[in-house]
């Protein structure tokens, strides 16, 4: 379905009618980048931006950034209808051309809604071919969660009923039970700071997915998740436990 999917948005892309060059322009000095929506891009380490810095600087950027144009009120950022376009995909593509007042193209999207474009985001990322598990395991979590409570497109009416977590399996090739892990996973990075998050995600900290998932079931408070070791202390704290007294008969599932 990824490739299918990555088919589908490459001719989505094509079929854009193109802006005039002073519309173009003006639209890219309008661009806007949500913190809500570039949690979505997964992120590069070090070596990975130095790369992609170099290749822009030699060769320009080739590949069209993605923008949504939509309105304030609909982005919820604002009360009004002024029109302003949203940046959905080339986070790091735009920071090195502005830095570097490098020319780049853009594709102009249409969405609904500000959830829409979260469900666009999830899918192209699940499209690529490069994800590491950690990414692999946090976007199919996020399908999954918001899925499963009936925010993301596939849970339409007359679809109630559909078992998400095996649909997703099946999507996936995996268990049923790994993507409910994955959704535990989600919930667990969602609650970290985002420099943690994104060393996290780029496998740079030493954090298993079982602790990551223990901390998504877990309630806690988020401001004390500073640092690694107060991460793993506040697990510690937070896992419940409830204890067999010895008159008891244990019942195995």
């Amino acid at each position: 379905m990824a490739k299918n999917f990555m088919a589908g948005m490459k001719k989505t892309l094509v079929d854009l009618q193109p802006s005039t060059f002073s519309e173009t322009e003006k639209i890219k000095k309008q661009i806007v980048i949500l913190e809500s929506l570039k949690q979505f891009i997964p992120p590069l380490a070090a070596e990975e931006y130095k790369l992609l810095e170099n290749n822009i600087l030699k060769h320009g950027c080739k590949d069209p950034l993605t923008v949504w144009e939509t309105t304030k009120q609909k982005a919820g950022i604002g009360e009004t209808d002024e029109p302003i376009f949203i940046l959905i995909d080339g986070h790091n593509r735009y920071k090195i051309c502005t830095q570097f007042g490098i020319d780049f193209k853009i594709g102009i999207l249409d969405f609904e809604d500000l959830d829409e474009v979260k469900d666009y985001m999830i899918d192209f990322q699940l499209g690529r071919r490069n994800l590491n598990p950690e990414q692999i395991s946090y976007f199919r979590g996020l399908r999954y969660n918001r899925e499963k409570t009936g925010k993301g497109k596939y849970n339409r009416a007359g679809e109630e009923s559909v078992d998400i977590a095996e649909k997703l399996a099946a999507e996936h090739s995996v268990s049923p039970r790994t993507i409910k892990n994955d959704g535990d996973y989600a919930k667990g990075v969602e609650k970290l700071p985002i420099e943690i998050k994104s060393e996290l995600l780029a496998g740079k900290i030493d954090l298993s997915k079982e602790e990551i998932q223990r901390l998504g079931k877990t309630e806690i408070n988020t401001e004390a998740l500073s640092s690694v070791e107060a991460i793993k202390n506040a697990i510690g704290r937070g896992e419940e436990k409830t204890p067999v007294k010895s008159n008891q008969k244990v019942v195995k599932a």
